[in-house]
């Protein structure tokens, strides 16, 4: 069975056991799992007797969205999943992402996002019955390792903001690679992405910013005049 890479972000929350347990329970093949840390507000090494990974850590400087986009670059699993510190996934969500993946040749999330009229109206995964294509997805993305390079062809218009389009969009302009929300049904909550929303509503999540709505319209400014054709 082909493996997958697994990157977990911590900054300043501190659900990252949540996170661990959550991916050490996974019925997919998982090859390494890597914590991805911006500097040093939580004590990951207190996690480190109990669940296996390997500690990324940039202790002065915080590399933002996009620094975790550049690890798989150095990766040779077949996939990498990518989470948000707020993510916490239930068992079978990878392998459903990798089935997902394979068929429809996309990047899976967990939830996603369409434009219209540069505003991007979210789409939650829950209770979804069919694979839904965004401009973009979030949360986890899940992806063939090599798409990575096309995210890289492109400098980001800003580390501020946007990794999420930054990837979609490069992918989808340089590779023909969609991104798709993932099924999530009732009565399969073994599939479901993201079992614990609430963390997502905290004071650090940037969507609460008083710029963030701005600044995401002037990146899918930016993405559909490099050439992205947004999701019908």
């Amino acid at each position: 069975m082909d493996s997958i890479n697994v990157i977990l972000t911590v900054w300043k929350r501190d659900n990252l056991e949540k996170q661990l347990n959550a991916i050490q329970n996974q019925t997919a093949n998982i090859n390494d799992v890597y914590v991805y840390q911006n500097e040093s507000h939580i004590d990951v090494d207190r996690f480190k007797d109990k669940y296996k990974f390997k500690h990324v850590h940039s202790k002065d400087m915080n590399f933002k969205f996009h620094g975790r986009f550049t690890l798989p670059l150095l990766f040779d699993t077949k996939y990498t999943a990518i989470f948000d510190d707020d993510t916490i996934p239930n068992k079978n969500w990878l392998s459903h992402c990798q089935q997902l993946c394979e068929k429809d040749n996309c990047i899976v999330g967990a939830n996603c996002r369409r434009q219209d009229g540069f505003g991007a109206g979210l789409c939650d995964g829950k209770f979804n019955t069919v694979p839904l294509e965004g401009d973009l997805v979030g949360h986890c993305w899940f992806f063939k390792t090599e798409w990575i390079h096309y995210m890289w062809r492109e400098p980001a218009p800003t580390f501020d903001n946007g990794e999420d389009l930054h990837f979609s969009a490069a992918c989808k302009i340089h590779g023909g690679i969609k991104s798709y929300l993932a099924t999530q049904t009732p009565g399969d909550e073994d599939s479901w992405g993201d079992t614990e929303s609430a963390l997502g509503i905290d004071e650090h999540a940037t969507w609460r910013r008083p710029d963030h709505n701005p600044i995401r319209a002037k990146l899918y400014e930016y993405w559909v005049d490099k050439g992205l054709e947004v999701a019908k």
